[in-house]
């Protein structure tokens, strides 16, 4: 694992222990290999839009949104709240990345996605399409 994905893992084990304290459900992590992969992205390279790395392209964030949402929810890494801690990842970054989205849809979405049914290509073309 690089530094990067050393540093993404501790942020998400953070948020994920935050939002359990604030709206219930338990903290922890259920299953490190899958939090692991969420981080990892093809080519040994990270999910840097969670860094507050100005990306060179819309494309490459949604790309690696794709990415982080799919794994997180198909891999559920943590013990509880793996879609809220979701939506609020996503929410900060559309909202540093200036992007206007509304929260409602996104909510949505994310409360609708089916791993099995949307691959991460999907929900990057999702987010293309609604976030702008």
């Amino acid at each position: 694992m690089t530094k990067d994905q050393t540093k993404q893992l501790k942020l998400l084990c953070y948020v994920n222990w935050l939002v359990a304290q604030k709206i219930g459900g338990e903290s922890g992590v259920r299953n490190i290999d899958a939090l692991k992969s969420v981080v990892a992205l093809p080519g040994g390279d990270s999910l840097t839009c969670f860094l507050g790395e100005r990306l060179s392209n819309r494309k490459d964030l949604y790309t690696q949104l794709g990415w982080f949402v799919y794994y997180l929810i198909d891999g559920e890494p943590f013990n509880s709240k793996n879609r809220t801690l979701v939506l609020l990842m996503l929410a900060w970054c559309l909202k540093y990345y200036q992007l206007e989205f509304d929260v409602d849809t996104l909510a949505d979405f994310i409360k609708n996605l089916d791993p099995m049914k949307q691959g991460n290509s999907d929900i990057s073309l999702w987010f293309s399409n609604n976030c702008r």
